[in-house]
């Protein structure tokens, strides 16, 4: 009989953000894309290589340019610059993400629907982000 008053005395005391609603905003279309602005995403795979670390660095700077580093290494802490590529981003007209390689045509392809939930990006499709972690990173910390 005392279990029930002592739940309903925590659930009186918890905020409620923390009692049956997520703490964590989810944003999706312009919303997320704009949160993506002046910040970086890391592309990482989700299963490790047992031998080898991967990673992809994308700044998205404010004014729409875009950057792209690739690293690989034994360890992320033991990373050798493999690979750096620019182009450019935008919003398209249905609110979706799309990146073109500079030199190139935007094509259909180029564009996808972004979620953010915490730091944890999610593409829509998920298809596009297969078997990858894309996790966003406060501002330019490669300087890229």
């Amino acid at each position: 009989m005392k279990r029930p008053v002592l739940l309903a005395v925590l659930a009186a005391l918890l905020p409620a953000s923390t009692y049956g609603q997520s703490e964590t905003p989810i944003l999706t279309g312009r919303a997320a894309i704009e949160r993506i602005s002046g910040n970086t995403i890391v592309l990482a795979p989700a299963m490790p290589m047992p031998t080898l670390a991967v990673r992809a660095f994308i700044y998205f700077s404010p004014d729409g340019r875009a950057i792209m580093q690739m690293s690989t290494g034994e360890r992320a802490s033991d990373e050798r610059i493999a690979e750096t590529r620019t182009g450019s981003w935008s919003i398209d007209d249905q609110d979706r993400l799309c990146v073109v390689e500079e030199g190139k045509a935007l094509r259909e392809e180029d564009c996808i629907g972004v979620r953010i939930a915490g730091d944890t990006v999610h593409s829509e499709p998920e298809s596009v982000f297969r078997d990858t972690i894309a996790t966003l990173l406060e501002g330019n910390p490669r300087g890229l």
